[in-house]
């Protein structure tokens, strides 16, 4: 072979193996951390999930590259707004690579306005408009002391921002328009009752309106009371605001009279009966009765509730009022019989005698003549057909009732007693049903003289002249 070939050859491999080398130790010289895809700052909505994202890092180069240990040290709170620090520690071998991330918690919810009413009717040229509303942020709770409120022509307008700066706002169209009728109340009460010849004083009326406030100088009073008749008036209290909406109410005064026997039997009159006493209002009642000079029938018991007040039997009688009799015991055992129910009536009619010196021969059966509670007594025996002929035989006369006050029954309440008596009456007799041992039916008694009065109605006791009411016997 030429040397000049042999020693090109031998260049050539040298000049290789100089070129090669260096590449390789150069590639071993340029291994380091490589880093893709970390974010040194990152911002997160409050009070989502925290995930630590350390990115892509391995050790080597861009040809080669190996899979790092990572450990992460620092904690991020995301119910709390803030900067928060998270650092990565990337090791492979006893190379190191340590990275910081700032992590912030943001606020980027904006807040919920709610209107809390679905009146939008405002006063016409009222000024000051607001509303109520509501504001409730997700982060700073509730923020409705920072709503701004303001009205261009006739839209309101919402407008409120929390801690961090997000902002809403809420817009309502406006009804300026007044349909609401002024409030009007009565001072005093709504019924009055006068005596023949009072003086009547006004004690007129307080009104108040939604947009224009007081305006009670704008009532007007119509109608009059003449206190030297007996009767039923009205005055009439009206007040309309400056958008026409009126509103009225009504006075009723009674006048009335002390009662007066004259009117003709059948026409007018009220027979006033209580039963089951007397007891602890009778006296109170006594009392009433005699304000007024009304007189009024007592159908009185021996049981025990009518202990200790034997001197008001007495009284009732010697103030004219009729005792009847009732029942002695008040049990309805004395249905077992006729002999048993005419042994009963008998004890109480003599404690009646033993008490006033007089002989009563007015009678009411215990629940009335159509009572159907002696069927489970009589063993069949329909005593109360008996019963109805043996007394008249026997020279007694039995009164039942057609008014009721109720009071015996559901009602407890002295209006409705009130109510349940003087919505029945008419032209006519009346023999109304009542309960001295009751004292919220005694307190009914005044109110119910006093209308009655007013109306023209006389009050008289039973007596053995009277029509007498028999309900339908029922056994």
């Amino acid at each position: 072979m030429p040397k000049k070939l042999c020693l090109a050859s031998l260049i050539s491999g040298l000049v290789l193996v100089v070129i090669f080398i260096p590449i390789y130790i150069l590639n071993i010289v340029l291994q380091d951390f490589q880093v893709k895809s970390f974010l040194d700052y990152i911002e997160i909505p409050y009070n989502t999930e925290f995930e630590t994202n350390p990115g892509q890092v391995c050790f080597g180069n861009k040809d080669r590259c190996q899979e790092v240990n990572i450990t992460t040290t620092g904690e991020v709170d995301t119910s709390k707004l803030g900067e928060y620090k998270i650092t990565y520690t990337y090791k492979y071998k006893t190379k190191t690579l340590v990275k910081d991330q700032t992590i912030k918690v943001i606020d980027n919810i904006a807040p919920i306005i709610s209107l809390e009413t679905d009146n939008f009717n405002v006063c016409p040229q009222q000024e000051n408009i607001t509303l109520p509303v509501k504001a409730q942020d997700d982060y700073d709770g509730d923020i409705t002391d920072k709503v701004e409120q303001y009205v261009t022509d006739n839209i309101i307008h919402f407008k409120v921002s929390d801690s961090s700066g997000n902002t809403t706002e809420l817009t309502q169209e406006l009804d300026f328009s007044d349909d609401e009728k002024p409030t009007l109340k009565l001072n005093g009460s709504s019924t009055m009752y006068l005596r023949l010849n009072e003086t009547y004083r006004e004690q007129g009326a307080k009104a108040y309106d939604n947009c224009a406030g007081d305006i009670s100088n704008k009532i007007v009073i119509k109608g009059d009371v003449n206190t030297k008749k007996t009767g039923e008036y009205k005055i009439t209290y009206s007040v309309t605001d400056n958008a026409s909406n009126t509103q009225s109410l009504t006075r009723t005064i009674y006048v009335y009279d002390t009662n007066n026997n004259s009117n003709a039997a059948g026409y007018k009159e009220i027979y006033l009966t209580f039963d089951d006493g007397p007891g602890p209002y009778t006296a109170k009642l006594l009392d009433i009765l005699k304000k007024y000079n009304v007189k009024a029938t007592f159908f009185v018991t021996n049981q025990s509730i009518t202990k200790g007040y034997d001197n008001l039997i007495l009284r009732a009688y010697q103030e004219g009022h009729t005792i009847g009799l009732h029942t002695n015991t008040h049990n309805y055992n004395i249905y077992r019989s006729v002999d048993a129910y005419f042994d009963d009536l008998y004890a109480i009619q003599e404690k009646v005698k033993r008490i006033t010196g007089y002989t009563s021969t007015i009678i009411r059966f215990p629940g009335g003549s159509s009572n159907t509670v002696s069927r489970s007594y009589d063993n069949g025996s329909k005593i109360m057909s008996t019963l109805t002929r043996a007394v008249e035989a026997k020279g007694f006369k039995y009164f039942d009732w057609n008014i009721s006050s109720g009071d015996a029954g559901n009602t407890t309440s002295t209006s409705q007693v009130f109510k349940n008596i003087v919505s029945n009456l008419g032209t006519g007799s009346y023999i109304v049903l009542q309960h001295d041992i009751k004292g919220f039916s005694v307190n009914a008694v005044e109110d119910v003289i006093q209308y009655a009065l007013a109306k023209g109605y006389s009050f008289k006791p039973l007596t053995m002249d009277s029509y007498a009411v028999h309900h339908h016997i029922n056994n």
